[in-house]
């Protein structure tokens, strides 16, 4: 918190005109203390040691005055009982879970931060205890002098929900700004994204706010696989394939599948047909598989699944084959508790397999299920397979010691304690924006707008859409690696393009004209050349989508 802050606020608060007061006594005071010290000094005239001896009880009574004033001050400001004038700032509304790790994500930042929650919050920084919903409210937090607002909301059913409503009242006093205004908007229910992307792309006038929706768990997933050595490296000449096993249900573990159908679309497809397989293991499965197959229908007619009941017995979709059978993901369910032998065996079977590079991921919300869960796999998972455990404790001290065993393999975590990086930082979003950039200067090679301008006048869709297309390529750059034949890169372009379309909802057959190309979902094959060339210039603009 700035002085000259601290200073307002101490005149505002009638504490400066005490301050001014206590210092006309301490003058006073100081003539005394000269007049007393020369007689005690046995001085006859005002001499220099009775002055000295004044101006140290000056000195002292004014300096203990004045820290505690503005120590006063400062804690009313920081409280929130005061208003703070300030501008250039990170505005937090909200006090979810997530309040902790965005706080560590500004460490180090030089701009004031400022948290309106209606909780009882302590921190270094400033609080208001009002209604992040509330325009007055508001305004008086300095929304429309910050230099970035977070909308995280509170722990409950209803964040998503009121976080919307948040957005869309900035939204109205933004109108009222100078200057654009950069907001990200945190959700937590997948369900709440997909409404999202169906709206249609905003009006060239929007106002001022600028906002940023990120899905909680969807941007964990993506830490966790885009831009690590976490997946394995499978190159056009290897007989394997991924097989990512996800024991657990709900929105971590859809999160992580999606992130890894999205993004694991290898170079030896072509040659061996050898798809990425994603396997659920949980109890109650059935309903699980209804549940995502109904919410993904195109995804899951095109698809190869198959449901493993609590018995062993299995139940297989097949993909519809009119066109081929052309996606290279594939998905399994098993219907049952990981310590049963059933998912015991199904497991240890896939890490002992030479054709599969295994990768197990725990999606347990529960702390002490997940660990219990991740020291009872089959051995020779810790021996065979790449492990990680969404984690969403205080601290991690407990995987350092699972680590340090050598008993388990080594263990990553997911949702780690540091997550909000991303949301505060938003490198995902300049890939985006990054990748639709490429695309407008291909289709548009005259225009001088920039990647932000261009960015938001994007609906919630393309701007999903562009993000899949910048995830995928750190891991298609390692696989890939330098080929003299573009057509297996274009190739497995257009599969990661189909595979986004199928998770964002959209179904085979049909052409949207507000999707990210405009060739239908088929095979590569069935294209034109024209449109075989189409994502080109992804290819060509690969590392500065990704690092600019």
């Amino acid at each position: 918190m700035n002085v000259k802050g601290i200073i307002k606020g101490a005149w505002s608060n009638g504490l400066a005109k005490k301050l001014l007061i206590l210092l006309g006594i301490s003058l006073v005071i100081f003539v005394i203390g000269v007049f007393i010290g020369s007689w005690v000094l046995g001085e006859k005239t005002l001499g220099w040691k009775g002055f000295l001896f004044g101006y140290v009880v000056f000195a002292i009574l004014f300096i203990s005055v004045v820290i505690n004033v503005f120590k006063s001050t400062s804690e009313s400001m920081r409280e929130g009982k005061k208003h703070v004038d300030v501008r250039g700032h990170v505005l937090v509304l909200g006090a979810g879970h997530q309040l902790k790790s965005i706080l560590r994500a500004l460490k180090g930042d030089k701009r004031p931060i400022v948290v309106m929650s209606r909780r009882d919050i302590d921190g270094r920084f400033i609080h208001y205890k009002k209604d992040y919903e509330n325009e007055d409210d508001l305004l008086y937090a300095g929304a429309l002098l910050a230099d970035r607002i977070l909308v995280i909301g509170e722990d409950g059913p209803e964040r998503d929900s009121r976080n919307l409503h948040c957005v869309e009242v900035l939204r109205s006093i933004s109108e009222k700004s100078m200057r654009d205004i950069h907001c990200h908007l945190l959700l937590s229910d997948p369900s709440t994204s997909e409404v999202l992307w169906y709206l249609n792309a905003p009006e060239k006038k929007t106002g001022r706010l600028l906002v940023d929706v990120f899905n909680e768990y969807e941007f964990m997933s993506e830490q966790l696989l885009v831009g690590t050595d976490f997946l394995p490296t499978i190159r056009e000449t290897d007989n394997q394939r991924l097989h990512v096993v996800l024991i657990g249900t709900g929105p971590i573990a859809q999160a992580v599948a999606f992130a890894v159908a999205n993004v694991c679309h290898y170079p030896n497809f072509k040659r061996t047909n050898l798809k990425t397989c994603i396997t659920f293991v949980d109890e109650d499965c059935e309903k699980w598989v209804d549940r995502l197959v109904v919410s993904r229908m195109g995804l899951f007619r095109l698809s190869k699944y198959t449901y493993v009941d609590a018995d062993g017995n299995k139940v297989v979709h097949e993909p519809e084959t009119s066109r081929g059978d052309y996606l290279d993901v594939e998905w399994n369910f098993v219907d049952a508790y990981c310590e049963a032998d059933l998912a015991r065996n199904y497991i240890a079977g896939v890490a002992a397999s030479p054709r599969e590079r295994l990768v197990v991921c725990i999606c347990k919300e529960d702390a002490s299920k997940a660990i219990s869960t991740l020291v009872h796999l089959p051995r020779a998972v810790y021996e065979n397979a790449d492990i990680a455990v969404y984690w969403r404790e205080a601290n991690d001290e407990i995987i350092k010691h699972i680590n340090e065993s050598g008993m388990y393999g080594y263990v990553r975590i997911m949702g780690d304690i540091d997550e909000m990086k991303e949301f505060v930082h938003s490198h995902r979003v300049e890939r985006g924006q990054r990748a639709n950039y490429v695309r407008e200067r291909t289709l548009n090679p005259e225009t001088r707008e920039t990647e932000e301008k261009m960015w938001y006048r994007l609906s919630e869709a393309d701007k999903t859409a562009a993000i899949y297309c910048a995830n995928a390529l750190p891991l298609r750059k390692r696989c890939f690696g330098v080929l003299d034949d573009e057509y297996l890169l274009r190739e497995a372009e257009h599969r990661r393009w189909m595979m986004s379309m199928l998770l964002m909802g959209y179904s085979a057959g049909t052409t949207n004209e507000k999707t990210f190309t405009r060739h239908d979902i088929l095979p590569f094959d069935h294209l034109s050349e024209e449109d075989k060339q189409r994502n080109s210039y992804i290819l060509e603009n690969a590392e500065y989508i990704i690092n600019g």
